[in-house]
């Protein structure tokens, strides 16, 4: 290992003579330029990059045997504003108890600030204790042999997330223009076709399943491993892992019924104060919307919205509709009957107000992907009168359905 490093640090130094190597795993760039962290990992890890593909190239993933897994899953999953919790529902929905337990999950939302957080806006977080999720470090995975500890995983009837970076995939719309890493469910593989069977994000960056070569799979995650910066930059903190195999826990039995969904909107509408836990604000149900408004408004210096807030408000009321629509209609109470049209109004509304945002905000599909957080406050009255309409409509509505 010391010999390699030195090897590594004469052949960088041929390129770049300002580089320094000093202590072991740090490397230091001695000149008067100013650079970025991010500018510093491009120029460092590509140097790395270089010198392992020249003098260890990866060797081909053979099978110990010719064997196939094949795991439910369901594509149509309810909640797509965040890749992490979509790949899960992927695998949850696929199993008949738990798809009727992610119900209660969906009919609140929950804020937690703090300024180091890269995502603000959750449904309930209860929902992740349906899993059970172990990480598996980079550390713990020697070069090469990522595709054997995938396979074991799901032949252990597991499922497996893992980091990939999408410039070496044909069947991301990044192929060979844009290197995002970026998290991939694996649900299973055919030896005869020496694939795995994965779920993600796919041409036109649409949610899908699609096949990838063990050779693409070997060669994408180890430039992933090198390059996670480039889209995964989460994967430094110490609780974030580029792989994970999951296994769904056994769960008890939900009925969703009229009153357990009327009791919902009541503590949406009426949440528990917000309160500081360890220097994290956590903020709950309507009360979320006190926090956006002033930061539409610039009252607030916060920076929590982003495309994503308005696609998360517009998932819950679509859930929350959802769960109306899915209870006997003949079982329910006048009242509710009477408010469930105008209840399907507050949805479209929120998905007017998530379109116009990105319209706004000049946010493209191709924008997305290439930048995880958008941000703008040239938005104008316009849009915050539309927001504030569309929140006291829906308050409203609320509040008729539970008299």
């Amino acid at each position: 290992m010391k010999k390699t490093r030195e090897k590594f640090c004469k052949f960088a130094r041929k390129k770049h003579r300002w580089l320094e190597f000093t202590e072991e795993k740090t490397v230091n760039i001695c000149n008067k330029t100013n650079f970025t962290e991010y500018d510093a990992n491009v120029i460092v890890r590509g140097l790395l990059d270089e010198f392992l593909d020249k003098n260890f190239p990866l060797k081909r993933y053979i099978p110990p045997q010719i064997s196939t897994k094949k795991l439910p899953i369901t594509t149509n999953v309810i909640s797509h504003t965040y890749l992490f919790l979509s790949l899960k529902l992927a695998m949850l929905q696929s199993n008949e108890k738990s798809c009727e337990t992610l119900d209660q999950y969906f009919l609140d939302i929950k804020m937690n600030y703090a300024p180091s957080f890269w995502h603000f806006y959750d449904f309930d977080e209860a929902l992740m204790n349906m899993v059970d999720i172990r990480g598996i470090s980079y550390c713990d995975i020697m070069p090469g042999e990522i595709c054997g500890i995938i396979r074991g995983i799901l032949e252990d009837g597991q499922y497996a997330t893992i980091h990939l970076d999408e410039f070496y995939l044909t069947e991301k719309e990044s192929f060979d223009t844009l290197h995002l890493v970026r998290e991939n469910l694996v649900y299973g593989f055919d030896d005869t076709k020496k694939v795995f069977l994965v779920y993600g994000f796919g041409k036109r960056e649409k949610m899908e399943t699609f096949e990838v070569s063990y050779d693409d799979f070997l060669f994408s995650f180890e430039k992933g491993r090198r390059f996670y910066f480039s889209g995964a930059g989460y994967l430094k903190m110490e609780w974030c892992y580029p792989v994970t195999r999951i296994v769904i826990k056994d769960c008890d039995r939900f009925q969703l019924t009229e009153k357990y969904l009327l009791k919902k909107m009541q503590e949406f509408l009426y949440p528990e104060k917000s309160k500081d836990v360890n220097g994290e604000i956590q903020i709950y149900g309507s009360n979320v919307y006190k926090w956006i408004i002033e930061e539409l408004q610039g009252i607030s210096n916060r920076e929590t919205i982003d495309y994503r807030t308005f696609h998360l408000l517009y998932e819950h009321k679509r859930n929350v509709y959802r769960c109306l629509d899915k209870l006997k209609y003949d079982e329910l109470s006048e009242n509710t009957k009477k408010y469930m049209k105008e209840y399907e109004t507050v949805v479209k509304k929120f998905n007017r107000i998530r379109i116009i945002y990105m319209c706004k905000a000049g946010i493209s599909t191709e924008e997305i992907r290439k930048n995880k957080i958008h941000q703008t406050y040239s938005l104008g009255d316009d849009f915050v009168h539309k927001f504030v309409h569309a929140v006291n409509f829906e308050l409203e509505i609320i509040k008729a359905m539970l008299n």
